[in-house]
């Protein structure tokens, strides 16, 4: 049986439209939805609480009229989704995660920092963010610690990394063996963006786990 309702969830930097080329082909049975995270629309004034994102996640269940929902993360996405699942396991049957950390080393973070201040900022500008408010959703992020929550998830869950991403790989190993009944998946000629830089076998994996 499908899967009530997929809703995809993007990262930091990214926007809905990362998850072009799954909606694409998404499973004629299938309803799905791909909201701004919380806090990260374009000029919104808020700030980014992981809390309070999951829980405006969660309002997808009431604003489509379903008791559950799978959920696909990218980055910070992932995190959301992960949170979402822990305060409220029974709402959430699938989760399907890409480039998650169960928490950001402290110099990882300081490196994607720094990688960031060289970003254009028509790059940015795409994502509807200036450089000094990407910093401070840098340094949130990278605060996050998910492994408390883990051991609350029962939802089904794949963890998929980019062979191309070793310490990425690493972590959602990690991040799999913590939770009951996960798997991780290694998908070759891809980084850290595995939903966009490998959308085919991305979507086989997707497809065939919430399907």
């Amino acid at each position: 049986m499908s899967v009530p309702l997929l809703v995809f969830l993007h990262g930091l930097g990214q926007t809905p439209q990362f998850w072009q080329n799954q909606v694409t082909v998404l499973p004629s049975s299938t309803r799905a939805v791909a909201p701004w995270l919380d806090g990260l629309r374009p000029g919104s004034s808020a700030g980014f609480e992981l809390e309070r994102a999951a829980d405006a996640v969660l309002t997808q269940l009431n604003r489509f009229g379903v008791d559950q929902v799978a959920l696909v993360g990218s980055g910070l996405g992932s995190s959301v989704a992960v949170a979402a699942a822990g305060r409220s396991p029974a709402a959430v049957s699938h989760l399907v995660l890409s480039d998650v950390l169960p928490r950001t080393p402290r110099l990882a973070g300081a490196l994607q920092r720094l990688a960031m201040r060289a970003m254009p900022a028509a790059t940015l500008a795409d994502a509807g963010l200036d450089r000094e408010r990407m910093l401070a959703l840098m340094r949130t992020s990278a605060a996050i610690d998910l492994r408390p929550l883990l051991p609350e998830v029962t939802a089904q869950t794949l963890v998929v990394g980019g062979s191309g991403n070793p310490s990425g790989v690493t972590a959602g190993r990690e991040l799999a063996a913590a939770i009951a009944g996960a798997r991780c998946e290694v998908v070759g000629r891809a980084g850290s963006g595995v939903p966009a830089e490998a959308p085919e076998e991305f979507n086989r994996l997707l497809y065939e786990f919430s399907g």
